[in-house]
C-alpha cells in the first residue's frame, strides 16, 4: 500500500526532491522594539550555533545559516518530505542609530533572538556660549 498524506497524494508526489529554488530561502522573522532595543526573533529548529552567520553592515542585519538533515537520503526511502533542509538567509535594514558593539545573539530551544541596542540621540539641547 502506498503511503498517503492528508491531502491524498501518492508518495512520489509528496516528496519534494525535485524542488530547486532559484534563491536561498528567506528566514522568517519577527522584529520588535522595546526599551531602546530592537529584537529580531526567528525559529531555527535543528540549526547549531556554528551553522549560523550573523553580521551587521551599514544598519543591515544579515542572518545566514544551514539546517542539516539528521539522516542520509541514500540510506532511507523517503515517504514524505515537508521539512526544509539546506541554506537559508535574511537581510533586514533597521532605520535607527544602532550600537553595533553591544549586539547580542542567543539560541535557546531552537529560537534565535538577536538584541540590538539603539543609541539615544537627543534632538534638542541647550548649547552654552563661552566668552573668548
Amino acid at each position: 500500500m502506498a503511503y498517503e498524506s492528508d491531502n491524498k497524494k501518492s508518495k512520489n508526489e509528496d516528496t519534494n526532491n525535485n524542488w530547486k529554488p532559484d534563491e536561498v530561502p528567506q528566514l522568517t522573522v519577527d522584529v520588535y522594539k522595546k526599551n531602546d532595543k530592537i529584537f529580531v526573533v526567528s525559529t531555527v529548529a535543528g540549526v547549531q550555533p556554528e551553522n549560523l552567520d550573523i553580521s551587521i553592515n551599514n544598519n543591515t542585519l544579515s542572518i545566514k545559516g544551514l539546517r542539516k538533515k539528521p539522516y542520509g537520503e541514500n540510506d532511507n526511502e523517503i515517504l514524505l518530505q515537508e521539512c526544509f533542509w539546506g541554506e537559508f538567509s535574511r537581510e533586514i535594514t533597521i532605520n535607527e542609530t544602532l550600537n553595533v558593539d553591544e549586539i547580542k545573539a542567543n539560541l535557546n530551544n531552537g529560537v534565535l533572538e538577536i538584541e540590538i541596542p539603539i543609541y539615544k540621540i537627543t534632538a534638542q539641547r541647550k548649547i552654552e556660549v563661552n566668552k573668548s
